[in-house]
C-alpha cells in the first residue's frame, strides 16, 4: 500500500463519459503530488466505466463501481469509505465546478474550517434551476439556521473527520453542513467560478426540489429535534389544529351553501385528527428515545480523576 496521500477528491458521476477524461486532467494540474482521486460510477448506462478504466493510474485515480444506480448520497458514501487522506475534496463530474479553485477551499480550511462549501454565487444554468436553487437555498437558511447561500452546491472540502461520522442516504447529500454543524464542526464557504456546462444535460429538476423540501423534515428530527421529537410533531400539530379551527369557523358561516359549508367541516374535522395523531406520533417517539438514550454526559475523566 503506498503512503497516504494529502488529498483525496471524491468524484461521484452517472453517464458522464464525455468529461471525465478531462476533468482528471485538470484535477492533476490543481493538486499537490500527494493526491488520489477517486471517481464513483454511479450505475453509468453509456460509456463511463471504459472511460474511467482508459485513465485508471494505481494509488492516484482510482475506480469505485457500484453495481446499481443508488445515487449521490450512496456514491459519496462510497468514495468517503475509500479515501486515504485528511483532507477530502468533492465535486462533480461534469465540469462546471472548476479544479482550480482548490487553492482558496485549502486556504479557508487552514481559518479553523472543518467543511469549507463552495458558492456559486454567478451561475451558468437554465433559469428554471437557478430559481429553484436560490428558492431551495433560502428555506434551508431560515428552515436549520446554517448560513450558507449554496447549500447544495457539491463543490466542497472537508477534514476527513467530518465524512467519517457522516451517515446520508436517499437525497441527503444536500444537507452534509447540517449535519456537520449539528456535530460542532465549524462549517464556513468560499465563493467559487461556475462554469457553463460543455457536454450533456442537467439532472437536477422540479422532483428533486420537491424531494429537497421533503428531505429537510428528516433531517430536523436528526438534527435539532433528535433529542425531543415531540416539539417538531408537537409544532406541527399546532399548525393543523390552528388550520382546523379557521375552516371549522369559515363552515360556520351562514353565507355558505350547505354542501360547501359540509365539506369544510369534513376538512376541519380531519385537521384536528390529523393533530391529535401527531401528538400521539410525538409521543411515542419519545417513548423510544427514552428506551434507546445512553448516557450523553458519560465523559473521559482528566488524568489522575477518579469518579467518587
Amino acid at each position: 500500500m503506498p503512503d497516504s496521500p494529502e488529498i483525496s477528491v471524491v468524484v461521484p458521476v452517472r453517464n458522464e463519459e464525455a468529461t471525465v477524461a478531462e476533468l482528471e486532467r485538470q484535477l492533476r494540474k490543481a493538486l499537490p503530488p500527494s493526491h488520489e482521486i477517486l471517481f464513483v460510477d454511479d450505475g453509468s448506462t453509456d460509456g463511463t466505466w471504459e472511460a474511467l478504466a482508459a485513465i485508471h493510474d494505481p494509488g492516484r485515480v482510482r475506480l469505485v463501481r457500484l453495481r446499481a444506480p443508488s445515487g449521490k448520497s450512496a456514491a459519496l458514501m462510497a468514495g468517503f469509505g475509500w479515501a486515504r487522506a485528511p483532507v477530502i475534496f468533492t465535486l462533480d463530474g461534469d465540469l462546471q465546478d472548476d479544479p482550480a479553485e482548490i487553492p482558496a477551499f485549502l486556504q479557508a480550511l487552514g481559518e479553523g474550517y472543518d467543511l469549507v462549501s463552495g458558492w456559486k454565487k454567478v451561475r451558468h444554468d437554465p433559469l428554471h434551476k437557478v430559481v429553484a436553487s436560490r428558492v431551495f437555498n433560502f428555506v434551508m437558511r431560515h428552515g436549520t439556521g446554517i448560513a450558507l447561500h449554496d447549500m447544495n452546491c457539491g463543490f466542497k472540502c472537508y477534514r476527513a473527520e467530518v465524512v467519517k461520522s457522516l451517515r446520508i442516504y436517499g437525497d441527503q447529500h444536500r444537507f452534509i453542513p447540517v449535519f456537520a454543524a449539528h456535530q460542532g464542526y465549524r462549517v464556513g464557504e468560499v465563493q467559487v467560478r461556475h462554469r457553463p456546462r460543455r457536454h450533456g444535460r442537467s439532472k437536477y429538476g422540479l422532483s428533486r426540489l420537491v424531494k429537497g423540501f421533503l428531505d429537510l423534515g428528516t433531517v430536523l428530527l436528526r438534527t435539532r429535534y433528535r433529542d425531543r421529537p415531540a416539539h417538531a410533531f408537537g409544532f406541527t400539530a399546532i399548525a393543523c389544529l390552528a388550520a382546523g379551527i379557521v375552516v371549522w369557523a369559515v363552515a360556520a358561516s351562514p353565507l355558505l351553501p350547505a354542501r360547501v359549508s359540509m365539506a369544510a367541516l369534513s376538512a376541519a374535522v380531519g385537521l384536528g385528527l390529523g393533530a391529535l395523531i401527531l401528538l400521539v406520533c410525538g409521543w411515542l417517539a419519545e417513548l423510544l428515545l427514552d428506551r434507546t438514550a445512553t448516557d450523553r454526559n458519560a465523559c473521559v475523566p482528566a488524568v489522575g480523576e477518579t469518579r467518587e
